[in-house]
């Protein structure tokens, strides 16, 4: 299997040295425990092509995912971020008003939280919607996306972030996952304890397809289990149900 080294994309200009660890870098000012180094690391590596993240609530997850792959963008390691979520409520979407970009915006909140701590400016249309500006300027490197309009997208040299993946059935991870290019970084990450639909807690995807790639050498499985929003989070999801 070809994994891919930390060379230049097809991204053109200026391209910074990126650096071979990021134990020296300043990672946003984000202070980590070890757990989450070794994410971050996981994510940093070349020769993973997926990174797996099982982890708590408030684990920080998401914000690593998103810092390091704003990262790889930056150094011109990628040409964009693909952010990709399962919406759990189709029904109530479908009568939303606006457009599907839109109506995912609630599912979406997440990497704009994350996004704000990377020092991504929003709005300086670097989402990649079909806006004239966007299209004109190329600026355009973050995709967010649902997985219910991939079918038929092929994605190459992209960070793809899917994110909640504990609320993707087989099918729908299935169908995600075989969307990339061995050119792209994957980060799955999702809390199989939390599925947000009673409907898919049995027929979750994430748990099985960790143990699916666990034993691969181009992939890695990682673990968060510190809850760092204090005392009501932690006491909430403790919980046995």
């Amino acid at each position: 299997m070809a994994t891919k080294k930390h060379t230049a994309s097809t991204t053109p200009v200026n391209k910074p040295e990126p650096p071979a660890t990021l134990s020296e870098h300043p990672f946003f000012g984000l202070k980590m425990d070890k757990d989450q180094i070794a994410f971050r690391d996981a994510i940093w590596n070349p020769e993973k092509l997926i990174v797996f993240c099982d982890a708590k609530a408030g684990s920080g997850k998401t914000q690593i995912a998103v810092m390091t792959a704003e990262l790889l963008y930056q150094y011109r390691l990628y040409d964009g971020i693909v952010y990709i979520t399962a919406p759990v409520q189709e029904k109530q979407i479908g009568f939303l008003p606006g457009t599907a970009q839109e109506k995912m915006s609630v599912y979406n909140e997440p990497f704009y939280q994350a996004a704000i701590k990377a020092n991504i400016n929003i709005n300086q249309s670097v989402i990649n919607e079909d806006d004239p500006a966007t299209l004109k300027n190329g600026t355009g490197y973050i995709q967010l996306m649902s997985h219910n309009f991939l079918r038929g997208c092929n994605f190459e040299n992209k960070v793809v972030i899917i994110d909640e993946a504990q609320n993707f059935t087989m099918a729908e991870l299935r169908k995600t996952l075989t969307r990339i290019h061995d050119t792209c970084k994957v980060i799955v990450i999702g809390h199989h304890g939390q599925q947000d639909s009673a409907e898919k807690c049995t027929t979750s995807a994430f748990e099985k397809y960790i143990v699916h790639f666990s034993d691969l050498d181009w992939a890695a499985v990682c673990h968060l289990s510190k809850n760092y929003r204090g005392l009501i989070s932690n006491h909430a999801d403790s919980i046995e149900e």
